[in-house]
């Protein structure tokens, strides 16, 4: 299963790029997009809010099909949205701020089901991914 960071730079936490983010995420969303392209995901797990609201925006994954919020004082939610091929983008509490050991706060089913119900890519509308057009890495 292919993984990737959002942008390709090093940072301490989130906040130490906030202003670049937008940015950063536009300069390297063709490599993303010609990934998605080719290899026809069900399913994109992105592990925090950030990333997922920026990947659901190119995606055109606006329509909320899952959701799971944590039995705890934080009430964190993680969502799943499908766009209209059929891709559906999983935005995950980032395991680094929450336990996915504890079934409380771990929102692996919410990813199980989103693969388990997506359809195979043969049998989704065809698309390219938004983004991926005259990309010189072919």
């Amino acid at each position: 299963m292919p993984a990737t960071n959002l942008y390709f730079i090093h940072s301490r936490k989130e906040e130490d790029i906030t202003e670049r983010q937008e940015a950063l995420a536009d300069l390297c969303w063709p490599f993303h997009a010609l990934v998605i392209e080719r290899l026809t995901p069900r399913a994109i797990l992105c592990l925090g809010s950030t990333a997922g609201k920026y990947v659901c925006k190119k995606l055109g994954a606006n329509r909320l099909i899952g959701q799971f919020i944590e039995q705890n004082n934080c009430g964190w939610t993680s969502e799943t949205f499908e766009n209209p091929q059929g891709t559906r983008v999983v935005i995950a509490t980032h395991p680094s701020r929450v336990d996915w050991c504890a079934p409380a706060t771990d929102p692996s089913h919410l990813v199980r089901k989103a693969l388990q119900d997506a359809q195979p890519y043969w049998r989704r509308p065809r698309g390219r991914a938004r983004g991926a057009e005259g990309h010189a890495c072919v």
